[in-house]
């Protein structure tokens, strides 16, 4: 394979007319001049070579329809815009004709626990002292920075996330790809680096991760199991032990941090002039948010023409922290600029104190009193803006609606389980083991979602208790955080079809979170704390084997038996719980799921005894969904 190959395989398109030539895995660093005079062409593959540019000659193949580019560190066109296909290719080389140049500018996220010594951190690279009376960091800090260096290191974003647990749910809005994290832990305590690595392994993927062990000066014996963590989670790039106090350290980690600046592929990305106008426009404006027409606006003057390439830059400009804007929902509509302007108003209605002593009940009436400006603080918030929080609190499952006046954020319910009673000895039972990792946030989505089902009020910081009249059920759904373990307990006529739609929910919950290992498991009717992995219990029923001995039971137990316990009796009970999850679509309680179950499933999934075929369901409702108003 190589160049010669590649060469050949030109020729002999050439020579018989193709319209499709496959030149995947051939090593390529370049495309072959060659190509470009096969008028015919109208499919090129080209995946899985080492291609960081593609040549402007490549839009003038006439007939060429597809181009597939997958597996290569492009740069020019950026990935995430070739990617969409030769039509935005076209677009993006139409808007280069005139200058351009890389983008140099890269977002550093920093993470850990309240008081571990961000802000601290951030001082020290910016050449400041070190305050030993820093106050904490509440919602997030930006600021610019650029390298003292003799090399051409790019201007970096500095997001400083306050390390309060309450706030943990609201850093979605801003964690991206593409980004440089740091992650700082106090040697003084016992901290969770695995808590935080899986977290920003959820919401930033691949993006390096550079770990600092600070206060060295205070507990300078501190360590982690570096080889350990290195293996499991390969996106880490060292362990600096450092003392922000001291400054121990902080000319080695200086050095690395350079380095790995220089590395973060946004930074390489060679943007058309037109496209750092828009940049700059929007970073001019003094308004917090603006709507997507006035976005488009900004674009076109600043010469921004393709629809395409407006939705690359937005996604890059969210990347970088200049525009944040959501993509997975109706919020789309509205770009925020300024990010702080959001997390200040989400940390001001999470920790005022009326609505802490409500135990998360929010009066709508009070934002103005809790959203009031303050001498501390430089944003502004207007009536409609009010509207605007809330909603983005509903869509991040962070709060819902009681009524036209209230919304309850689960995050603060009381903490004691309330009395109540339930046959938990006849009740259907089925547990979710996250196996590394639970996100706190599980439990407040999954309330969130099925909150229109809340049994007399019955709901708790860590769980609730459900009621579903139309199936005469009803169901506890309790998260052990120690165990890392949420246990569903359901009893009634249409037990099984409930359960479903729990599991359903949480499915789709699941997938939000990249890499989430879950085991979904079938607990001992008999022997309740002691379950067997569903998927296991399939394969067995698969294989042939009649029997299971779990680990610690008194007795085996026949797969039949397990499987019957939770699988549906009849495919009309199976085609009821799609009915149902089609219902909750359409109301948006499980609108996510369809879309994001590719990523998890391919081809037929066994839904408790239902063969379902996912494809087929995505593109059914899918096709309903655009035809809808």
């Amino acid at each position: 394979m190589g160049k010669e190959e590649a060469l050949q395989l030109i020729k002999e398109a050439a020579e018989t007319g193709a319209t499709s030539i496959n030149l995947m895995r051939q090593g390529l660093t370049e495309v072959p001049q060659d190509v470009f005079q096969l008028a015919s062409l109208k499919r090129l593959y080209l995946r899985y070579n080492r291609l960081s540019y593609l040549p402007p000659e490549i839009v003038n193949l006439p007939k060429l329809k597809e181009l597939y580019l997958r597996g290569n560190p492009l740069i020019s066109p950026p990935y995430e815009l070739a990617e969409k296909g030769i039509s935005a290719i076209r677009e993006y080389f139409a808007e280069m004709e005139g200058e351009s140049k890389e983008l140099a500018e890269v977002k550093i996220i920093l993470v850990g626990e309240g008081a571990s010594g961000k802000t601290s951190l951030v001082k020290r690279l910016r050449g400041q002292q070190f305050d030993p009376h820093e106050p904490m960091t509440h919602g997030i800090s930006i600021n610019k920075w650029r390298p003292a260096s003799a090399g051409q290191l790019p201007c970096c974003n500095v997001w400083d996330f306050g390390g309060q647990e309450i706030m943990h749910a609201t850093h979605q809005f801003f964690l991206s790809r593409r980004s440089l994290y740091v992650l700082v832990l106090d040697n003084r305590r016992d901290e969770r680096p695995e808590y935080w690595l899986r977290y920003i392994e959820t919401f930033g993927g691949e993006s390096p991760v550079l770990v600092v062990l600070n206060k060295q000066d205070i507990n300078p014996g501190f360590d982690l199991n570096q080889p350990f963590l290195r293996k499991k989670y390969p996106f880490i790039k060292g362990f600096w032990p450092l003392s922000c106090h001291s400054g121990q350290g902080m000319a080695e980690f200086t050095r690395a941090l350079h380095e790995q600046l220089d590395n973060v592929p946004l930074s390489k990305n060679r943007w058309p002039a037109t496209w750092f106008r828009a940049k700059e426009k929007l970073e001019q404006l003094h308004e917090p948010r603006i709507n997507y027409e006035r976005f488009e606006q900004i674009c076109l003057e600043a010469g921004v023409k393709g629809a395409t390439t407006r939705q690359v830059l937005v996604d890059f400009l969210n990347d970088l922290g200049t525009v944040i804007h959501f993509d997975q929902f109706e919020l789309n509509d509205h770009h925020v600029l300024n990010p702080q302007w959001v997390t200040e108003a989400v940390y001001k209605i999470i920790n005022a104190p009326s609505v802490a002593h409500a135990k998360g009940l929010l009066h709508v009436n009070a934002l103005a009193d809790i959203l009031a400006k303050k001498k501390d603080s430089e944003h502004r918030y207007y009536p409609a803006d009010h509207h605007y929080i809330i909603e983005l609190m509903k869509k991040f499952k962070l709060c819902y609606a009681l009524n036209d006046k209230e919304v309850l954020i689960p995050q603060l319910l009381a903490v004691p389980e309330p009395s109540f009673t339930f046959d938990y000895s006849n009740a259907l039972r089925f547990v979710l083991h996250y196996e590394d990792f639970l996100p706190p946030s599980v439990m407040p989505r999954f309330i969130v979602n099925r909150h229109q089902e809340i049994h007399d009020n019955l709901r708790w910081r860590s769980g609730v208790v459900l009621k579903n009249a139309q199936l005469d059920a009803s169901a506890v759904v309790n998260v052990d955080d120690e165990a890392r373990r949420i246990h569903i307990a359901v009893t009634g006529k249409e037990r099984k079809i409930f359960l479903a739609l729990i599991w359903l929910t949480l499915r789709e919950i699941n997938t939000g979170f990249e890499g989430l290992k879950v085991s979904e498991r079938v607990p001992m009717p008999d022997e309740p704390t002691i379950t067997v992995a569903y998927e296991s219990l399939l394969k067995s029923q698969e294989a042939g084997i009649e029997k299971v001995f779990p680990e610690d039971a008194k007795r085996a137990y026949t797969v039949k038996e397990l499987l019957e316990r939770v699988h549906f009796a009849n495919e009309s009970e199976g085609k009821q719980m799609l009915a149902l999850a089609e219902g909750e679509r359409k109301a948006g309680g499980l609108r996510g799921l369809i879309k994001k179950m590719n990523r998890y499933v391919e081809g037929n999934l066994e839904l408790f005894g239902l063969k379902i075929n996912y494809q087929n369901i995505a593109e059914d409702i899918l096709n309903k969904e655009k035809k809808q108003p």
